[in-house]
């Protein structure tokens, strides 16, 4: 008797949560039905997109003026790992892995899919019950309305209920959609959460360069440009980086290269559009369908991509570094150095005092003792060459080496450390140099302050966690005004820099202890502040008297 043959089978309902599981939150959930909403907009008018969140009721309403979808269009939106009709005729975008029908169940019980198109409208319901109870071969989609007549524009209403979340966070949706909405800036999109019209808010640019690949680079990605930005003032962790577009609208990851973790780095932002991505051969995907927004190096295309991208982001970087150094030689830059350190002795002996006694406690307590913690680096000198896990060259990290990341402590988390490693032509792990060839200065400890012109539109100071900086702004019309005509030892203008200097050490120690602990009630976190104020204006009075 022939043996009967194997086949490769899967389990509808688990493919369908599996894929559900990379939404963890309400922010990107409800960002992929807008993408999707803004992606397959009527060409004829600019897109619009509603979304009304209910937290009362356990609800999200996506609305949209889009085409809609028929029948057919319904049937393939609900089908696993399928593409839309937009992708099969050769129209790159989203949709390539079908995951609009799993989003909705990261965060809810029930998804309902109102659409209309062509005079007709459609609505269908699919429950996490009918998921959980489904045969594995298919999973019943229950139609509510059925090619009913309509006089509506067409258009889609998705609703997601039953939603599971302790609470619905508005705000941080609001701030999702407005860092997203960049890759959609020619198309005129307008998105509103609620009340709240979403604006992408472009960062204050300082200078602007364009790149084209070498020959090299550019048979595997294309006669692509890339698009690197500088911005007057560092810029959040979502809004650094290069956006990578592989078609209009189509945003597939932001590539850093690295740059997050050296000096200036958190200043570059870019653009590239990179159809390639979509229409290589390899069998490798060049990203998954987490919305991750992250490349596969495996990929041929993805790794000459990032290969470029981390090139000239770090030949933009050494340029700001450069740029920098020069103007610390002249007088007044050396004036104001001399004040910001001043400063930041204060501020690194009490953030030292704070940190050994955390350090005494969690030694104690925790096996094996504590981890290193911010402010704990070497001090200042010089360093041969070195190389760290990265992105872009071949290599291999120390064996058994893990890198340490931001703690949960109720102090400063510590900064992302990363594995050291050495350069290897077949290392299956990419390194890349820790920052710049050659013998260079090692970073001091612990915080820096410092004087820079972030723009007039910018406030007094910024706190830039990643190089653990507070930057006193001198375009500010406050500080500008102190400081007249740069007369830096003005007791006015140093009073005020103390001042503001202070207030944002304060502020960052509460901010970053609100991140280690999000339910940290609003009395303490006031009282923590009021706290390092006092005890930092306690401790500066000698500056006050110089």
């Amino acid at each position: 008797m022939p043996a009967s043959p194997i086949k490769v089978t899967s389990h509808v309902g688990r493919d369908l949560l599996a894929s559900a599981a990379s939404f963890k939150n309400e922010a990107t959930v409800v960002w992929e039905y807008v993408a999707n909403s803004l992606q397959y907009f009527d060409p004829t008018g600019a897109p619009r997109v509603l979304v009304d969140i209910r937290p009362k009721r356990k609800e999200i309403v996506i609305s949209d003026n889009g085409l809609g979808m028929d029948q057919v269009g319904l049937n393939r939106f609900f089908q696993m790992h399928g593409e839309n009709r937009d992708r099969l005729a050769g129209r790159p975008g989203r949709g390539k892995f079908g995951t609009g029908k799993s989003a909705a169940f990261g965060i809810g019980t029930l998804l309902r899919v109102d659409t209309r198109r062509a005079g007709l409208r459609n609505v269908v319901a699919l429950s996490r019950a009918a998921i959980d109870g489904s045969s594995g071969d298919e999973i019943p989609v229950e139609w509510l309305v059925r090619n009913e007549a309509t006089t509506e524009p067409s258009g889609t209403t998705v609703t997601i209920s039953g939603i599971v979340l302790p609470r619905i966070e508005s705000a941080s949706v609001i701030e999702y959609i407005e860092r997203h909405l960049k890759a959609f800036r020619g198309f005129g999109p307008e998105v509103a959460v609620n009340e709240h019209v979403c604006v992408y808010r472009e960062p204050s640019i300082s200078a602007e360069y364009t790149f084209q690949p070498p020959e090299k680079i550019s048979a595997a990605i294309g006669e692509v440009k890339l698009t690197v930005q500088v911005s007057q003032a560092p810029l959040s962790e979502t809004d650094q980086g290069v956006c990578i577009t592989a078609g209009a609208g189509n945003m597939v990851a932001i590539e850093r290269a690295g740059m997050e973790r050296k000096e200036f780095g958190s200043y570059l932002l870019g653009t590239v559009d990179v159809p390639a991505l979509e229409s290589s051969n390899s069998p490798i995907q060049p990203y998954d369908s987490s919305r991750s927004l992250m490349l596969n190096p495996q990929h041929p295309v993805a790794l000459a991509l990032i290969s470029f991208i981390g090139a000239k982001l770090e030949e933009v970087r050494l340029k700001l570094v450069a740029d920098s150094r020069e103007r610390r030689k002249t007088e007044q830059a050396r004036r104001l150095a001399s004040e910001a350190n001043k400063i930041a002795d204060i501020l690194n002996a009490d953030f030292k005092n704070i940190q050994q006694r955390l350090e005494t406690i969690r030694a104690a307590s925790v096996p094996g003792g504590a981890p290193a913690r911010a402010g704990d680096a070497d001090a200042g000198g010089t360093d041969g060459d070195q190389w760290v896990s990265g992105t872009a060259t071949p290599g291999e990290t120390a064996v058994g080496a893990k890198e340490v990341s931001r703690g949960s402590g109720s102090q400063r988390p510590a900064p992302i450390v990363p594995t050291s490693g050495t350069p290897k032509k077949d290392g299956d792990n990419p390194v890349d140099p820790s920052g710049g060839r050659g013998t260079r200065k090692k970073p001091s400890g612990g915080f820096k302050v410092e004087f820079r012109n972030l723009g007039k539109d910018e406030g007094r100071s910024l706190y830039d966690p990643n190089a653990l900086e507070i930057l006193i702004n001198l375009d500010n019309a406050v500080v500008a005004a102190a400081l007249g005509d740069g007369a830096v030892e003005n007791p006015q203008f140093r009073r005020l820099a103390y001042e503001i200097a202070f207030t944002e050490y304060a502020l960052a120690l509460g901010w970053e202890t609100t991140k280690a602990d999000p339910e940290l009630p609003a009395n303490d976190l006031l009282y923590e502040v009021r706290r390092s104020l006092n005890r930092i204006a306690i401790a500066a009075a000698a500056l006050y008297r110089e």
